[in-house]
């Protein structure tokens, strides 16, 4: 389906004759490895891809996007030709925007995937209730990253690789937080929402009004956990995914 050497896909699990092709969009600051563990989840007729953005990972030396809007092209190609199977999206916080964003790209041009599945994010019509956050000074952007949990404590801790990182992170986190669409029409395709019962960055509400794009069917799904609730729940994610006549 995709390119082999595409830089924006990596190929998780590879498989020679799919049924469906599974791409995954990572949450802000992660790279495909956090989709590593997923190979284990999917059945053997499912191709595993995870996108994998400038800044991070292989792509070290690229210059991070700042803007949602700007990641879609290269991914419209990277997924070119679409070819006769299925084919699922799925992100979690950042990556649910950009799985929305490249869908509603692949929509425009006639060859919408399968299903949309958002994890852990707000409905794009709905403005954040906190401040952004890219912005602060190292230390306050250092303990915004600490309170979320996504982070590693001992990755925060180390001055010189959180210099590294803290680049990209700001990136994503521009991204993520610019992104906002007012009125959207309904989007042709299904969509499976996921939602964390304890998460207080999404909650339950806010990934429930993704309802209002669906305009082929909506399906939410609350599972036990915080914002990072995927991690632990990884195995009834994917199960949720392929079990379909996707």
């Amino acid at each position: 389906m995709a390119p082999p050497l595409s830089p924006w896909l990596h190929g998780v699990r590879p498989v020679s004759a799919p049924r469906r092709t599974l791409v995954c969009f990572p949450y802000a600051g992660a790279g495909a490895a956090v989709f590593r563990d997923w190979a284990s989840e999917v059945g053997p007729d499912t191709e595993l891809l995870a996108v994998r953005l400038p800044g991070r990972e292989t792509r070290i030396g690229e210059p991070p996007l700042h803007r949602v809007e700007d990641a879609v092209p290269s991914l419209l190609a990277a997924l070119d030709p679409p070819g006769d199977r299925p084919l699922i999206l799925f992100g979690h916080s950042l990556g649910a925007a950009l799985a929305y964003a490249t869908a509603r790209a692949l929509a425009a041009r006639g060859s919408p995937p399968a299903l949309l599945a958002v994890s852990g994010r707000r409905a794009p019509h709905l403005p954040s209730r906190r401040p952004p956050v890219h912005g602060l000074d190292d230390a306050a952007f250092r303990a915004r990253l600490a309170a979320l949990g996504g982070t590693p404590p001992e990755v925060l801790a180390c001055d010189d690789l959180m210099e590294l990182m803290l680049p990209t992170l700001r990136a994503d986190f521009a991204m993520s937080e610019a992104f906002l669409e007012p009125d959207p029409p309904p989007l042709p395709v299904p969509i499976l929402a996921f939602a964390g019962a304890e998460d207080a960055e999404a909650t339950v509400e806010e990934v429930a009004g993704w309802d209002r794009l669906a305009g082929a069917g909506f399906t939410l799904r609350t599972l036990p956990g915080g914002h990072f609730f995927l991690n632990g729940q990884r195995a009834s994610i994917v199960r949720h995914l392929t079990k379909g006549n996707f």
